[in-house]
């Protein structure tokens, strides 16, 4: 009998992570979408701009809330050894109580400033919770993303979002409930995934109490800016059209923008969980720059061309389809959302190019250039858009992103050929 090689069963192993997070991910978003079903049908494109903008304004929340924690933790316990990875979690969570508390005050003051009506504010409300019980989840999950027991976090995740989406969605549909009472669904969602997230991992003898230290609390945020700072700019490079779109011409337009949003993001998502079951194999596969430059060019080989491969499946398939699926109001919106196909091509090269440059190490390379990105997105957002409407929106989306991905790719194998000319030097040296 023969015996699988260990990169056999390494490939085998990202294979069925990948499948796992995939499955209960399309599952999360088929009752997200049912729910978007629901909204869109009863309440129609201004119901769309309202659930579109509070869940905004909740995913900065979220964004900024995560600090990027999942990237980092999961590579930094990969590579500590046993006894150090209990210390990392405590410190995570220390770091991730004191910029939600910042984060949520900021919101507090922009909610103050635009003074929203009280159906509205419930809503923010109530999806805030939910996204910050979703952030504190994805730091208890660092340990068994780690050690790539990814199915448990996968289902969790299903079972808290899904019991947002669907108790939602019958509130709505069964019993006529507004979209605001029945979004307390989503508060409920947030906190269940928290408490099942605790007993994950609890399970890996991790020490649950954040450790709020302040030189820990200090270094952690040190650490951690360029992951948060990836991740909330990512939010806001997608979600300044919302916001703009809603303030400056109407709730329809966000309505119809959001739609868009929702599409390219379900289209995007074989991209994002590909990379996030293989990212623990490319940290460790990053101490060998040689293999790590090889590994990397196939990585974004193919993922540019699965990235094209699910834009023309968005712009060939979905407009068809509007119309009978969301409802007469969209009768018009084809046009727009076939454009938005050229968000999935760029964004998704955004994907994979990210992931390999925080598996090298390159956070703050990363962060400083999708910072750069997402100030011209919103300068080109917030000036063009009350002059051409929405498609100038999604035009500055695809330009902005294509900026981001040219910076990425200059700045990935650039610093990937210095290391290998400062490993090639190294062994002659030695010899």
């Amino acid at each position: 009998m023969t015996e699988t090689s260990p990169e056999a069963s390494l490939g085998h192993k990202t294979g069925l992570n990948a499948f796992s997070l995939l499955a209960c991910r399309v599952g999360t978003d088929l009752l997200n979408f049912l729910l978007f079903l629901v909204v869109s049908r009863r309440f129609g494109p201004e119901g769309t701009g309202e659930y579109g903008y509070g869940f905004a304004l909740a995913g900065l929340v979220y964004y900024a809330a995560t600090l990027g924690i999942e990237e980092y933790g999961v590579r930094e316990y990969a590579r500590l050894p046993a006894e150090r990875r209990p210390e990392l979690i405590a410190n995570l969570l220390g770091a991730q109580v004191c910029i939600a508390v910042a984060v949520i005050a900021i919101l507090i003051g922009y909610l103050a400033i635009t003074q929203p009506l009280p159906h509205m504010l419930i809503i923010i409300v109530c999806m805030t919770i939910y996204q910050l019980g979703a952030a504190f989840s994805a730091t208890l999950f660092v340990p068994a993303m780690a050690e790539q027991q990814m199915l448990p976090p996968a289902f969790i995740n299903l079972l808290g979002r899904g019991t947002a989406f669907v108790v939602t969605g019958l509130l709505i549909l069964v019993f006529n409930w507004s979209l605001y009472v029945a979004s307390l669904a989503f508060a409920a969602g947030g906190l269940l995934m928290l408490v099942l997230a605790l007993r994950s991992a609890a399970s890996f003898k991790v020490r649950l109490m954040p450790n709020l230290a302040r030189r820990v609390v200090l270094d952690g945020v040190h650490t951690l800016w360029s992951f948060a700072a990836v991740g909330l700019l990512g939010q806001l490079l997608n979600r300044i059209g919302v916001i703009a779109l809603s303030l400056q011409v109407g709730e329809a337009a966000a309505g119809i923008y959001t739609t868009g949003l929702k599409l390219v993001e379900v289209a995007c998502l074989p991209l994002v969980y590909i990379g996030v079951a293989a990212y623990p194999r490319l940290c460790h596969a990053f101490a060998d720059p040689a293999g790590f430059q090889r590994l990397s060019r196939q990585g974004f080989v193919i993922g540019t061309l699965a990235a094209a491969l699910l834009a023309a499946a968005m712009y060939l398939l979905v407009p068809p389809l509007l119309v009978p699926v969301l409802g007469e109001r969209f009768a018009g919106a084809e046009t727009i959302i076939a454009a938005m196909a050229a968000i999935v091509l760029a964004q998704g090269m955004e994907i994979v190019l990210g992931r390999l440059m925080l598996a090298a190490n390159l956070n703050v390379a990363r962060a400083v250039r999708i910072a750069f990105g997402t100030l011209v997105c919103v300068l080109l957002t917030i000036v063009l858009t009350p002059l051409f409407g929405i498609g100038a929106t999604v035009a500055a989306l695809v330009c902005s992103y294509l900026l981001v991905d040219l910076l990425y790719y200059g700045s990935l194998f650039g610093s990937l050929r210095k290391a290998q000319l400062r490993a090639g030097a190294t062994l002659m040296k030695r010899a």
